[in-house]
């Protein structure tokens, strides 16, 4: 993953600092990626969540959910040794 991860999406306006924040920073595989998916289902259809991570695996995972459940990753970011994902609640997650 690069620094900043951008894709078409990542370019439309977003509400990125109003996100639902998930703090899963120290937790190892596979934790980041279930906080999140108990994260994101406590959101409306097309609310952001923004989870954060230390555990480098969770750029493998976070990005072969959203791929098999079709829930949009619209932004991935590693700032230092933390990484940062953005993705979009869709009706049936």
């Amino acid at each position: 993953m690069t620094k900043s991860d951008s894709s078409a999406t990542a370019t439309r306006e977003y509400p990125w600092d109003s996100a639902y924040r998930v703090d899963a920073r120290g937790l190892p595989c596979p934790q980041p990626l279930l906080a999140m998916r108990r994260g994101i289902k406590q959101l409306a259809v097309g609310q952001l969540l923004h989870l954060l991570a230390t555990d480098p695996a969770s750029q493998r995972d976070i990005r072969s959910f959203c791929r098999l459940s079709g829930v949009p990753l619209l932004r991935a970011e590693q700032r230092g040794s933390e990484f940062h994902y953005w993705l979009q609640c869709v009706s049936g997650e």
